[in-house]
């Protein structure tokens, strides 16, 4: 047998066994493919003889609940009376008759500045007015008398008239030097020390009526027509969110801002909590608005956000059929709360106003009665078999204030 035979063969033999092999792993892959599409319909079927997964969620029932609606706004706390009292005229701090803190009167004199040449010259004026008042009274009655011309009798009341306007020239100048407290008040911090020089408008002492406080605020002009005298403002400050203080709308601004295009308000504070409050204290307030009463108002938990808008879940109760099917499956887990299985319904909402956790509802697509999910519906999806726990769900009551302490 030649060479060239036998190569031809041994080719031949191995083209066919390779064949075998390609043909066994086609057979293999056949048959993986088989029998998983046999598996997924074995699965089908055992699914399709389960009965629906029933998800857990917490719900409340919507009732007719009172709304007040408020205005948010801040603004700032100032005093009935208050003023940092400066000095009028140079010159070096003799006395300081008050201490920080003090409370004053109207009239006290809180700081006086040095006045020894003011007072020499008020005690050479004095000492020389009796004598020029006499001089005076003399000339008077030497007129009348006509013993003396009356340019003699005009130049003798010129003279005493320019000595007694010296002297309160001088007692003006005196009590420019005093640092008087302009109403009853607390003094704050004395910013002076004795024998320091001080020019005009450097800063003494600060003194604040405290008796009544105030909060100045502005507001859009749209918002004119909600507001009046006399409307309510609960307000919180910064420096103590555990407490509420209540004010009233005092005044109303008859002009618009023309800088911001805003009309400037002011509120009092009353009661004696007001006294806990400092000048110049932020305050975030809020205008209450006349009451709506039975009002959809939801917990702010119960409403989710898709690419459509604000949506939430309302439940509806089984039909006969629907609990008997349930029922009657040995797979079904709730059987002893069958009474609280529900159906989701996937509705769109639409928000009127939110204050702290809750939300106010417009009446579109759901109203009073309604059971809406207030947990767990990151689970559901329209139509979807739901049972109500007896939890509480989270965000549904206002947490409690917490202390530093």
């Amino acid at each position: 047998m030649s060479i060239d035979t036998q190569l031809s063969k041994s080719k031949h033999s191995h083209i066919f066994w390779m064949k075998i092999v390609l043909a066994v792993i086609v057979l293999c892959f056949v048959s993986m493919i088989v029998a998983n599409i046999m598996k997924g319909i074995a699965t089908g079927k055992y699914i399709a003889g389960l009965p629906e997964t029933a998800q857990p969620v917490t719900a409340m029932k919507i009732e007719g609940t009172a709304w007040t609606p408020v205005i948010k706004t801040t603004g700032l706390v100032r005093p009935n009376q208050g003023a940092m009292l400066s000095s009028q005229m140079p010159g070096t701090v003799a006395k300081i008759l008050v201490q920080s803190g003090q409370m004053v009167k109207k009239g006290d004199v809180l700081v006086e500045l040095d006045n020894s040449v003011e007072m020499a010259n008020l005690e050479s004026a004095q000492a020389r007015l009796p004598s020029v008042k006499q001089a005076y009274q003399r000339y008077q009655a030497l007129y009348k008398t006509k013993s003396i011309s009356r340019q003699e009798l005009d130049n003798a009341k010129a003279t005493y008239d320019t000595l007694t306007a010296n002297i309160d020239s001088l007692k003006a100048q005196i009590k420019r030097r005093q640092i008087i407290a302009p109403f009853d008040g607390m003094a704050g911090i004395v910013k002076v020390n004795i024998g320091q020089y001080v020019t005009v408008g450097t800063e003494i002492v600060r003194v604040e009526d405290r008796t009544q406080m105030k909060i100045d605020f502005s507001l859009s002009q749209n918002l004119l027509e909600k507001l009046h005298i006399g409307q309510t403002i609960i307000a919180t400050i910064d420096a103590n969110k555990s407490e509420t203080f209540n004010a009233k709308i005092t005044a109303i601004e008859p002009a618009i801002n023309v800088t911001t295009g805003l009309v400037d308000l002011q509120a009092t504070f009353e009661g004696s909590a007001a006294q806990q409050l400092l000048s110049g204290m932020f305050t975030r307030l809020n205008i209450a608005l006349p009451t709506e009463n039975n009002q959809i108002v939801v917990p702010q938990v119960a409403i989710s956000y898709n690419m459509y808008g604000e949506i939430a879940y309302v439940l509806t109760a089984l039909s006969s059929e629907e609990k008997e099917t349930l029922l009657n499956n040995d797979h079904f887990p709730h059987k002893e709360h069958i009474d609280n299985v529900y159906r989701a319904n996937q509705i769109t909402v639409f928000t009127k106003d939110r204050q702290g956790i809750y939300a106010q509802l417009q009446p579109k697509g759901i109203k009073l009665g309604d059971l809406i999910v207030t947990g767990g519906q990151q689970n559901l999806s329209n139509g979807s078999l739901v049972i109500v726990t007896d939890k509480q769900g989270v965000g549904t009551t206002t947490p409690k204030l917490k202390s530093n302490l």
